[in-house]
């Protein structure tokens, strides 16, 4: 139901990630997330990173409220990142960038962390 006057809340958002990264033992990686948004509501949102290691094990690893500097508000778009140091194998899986705003949640399709010579 709409109030007479009440502006749209979500118009749409879009999350890009890439498909995998190649990681070396004992390295660092930094993982990247672009947010496209086409929302006017009022108010920050939120980014959270999760980490599936397996079946029905989605765990949660970062999340960030609020502002971004790295927001350009002309475009619409947004980049996040989460970084990573001093990698183990245990670290190997499938990282999710997620954007909690205007009362949604949308997940990006994931970026798989993957050790170097090994298959993704």
């Amino acid at each position: 139901k709409q109030i007479l006057g009440e502006k749209p809340r979500l118009i749409w958002l879009t999350i890009d990630q890439p498909a995998s990264h190649s990681i070396q033992a004992e390295g660092s990686v930094t993982l990247n997330c672009t947010v496209h948004t086409g929302w006017t509501c009022d108010g920050d949102h939120t980014v959270y990173w999760f980490r599936n290691s397996g079946p029905s094990q989605l765990g949660l690893m970062y999340s960030h409220t609020g502002r971004n500097k790295q927001c350009e508000r002309k475009t619409n778009t947004c980049f996040h990142s989460f970084s990573m140091k001093n990698l183990n194998t245990s670290q190997t899986g499938t990282y999710y960038c997620a954007v909690a705003a205007c009362g949604h949640i949308l997940f990006g399709n994931g970026t798989t962390l993957v050790f170097e010579g090994e298959c993704v």
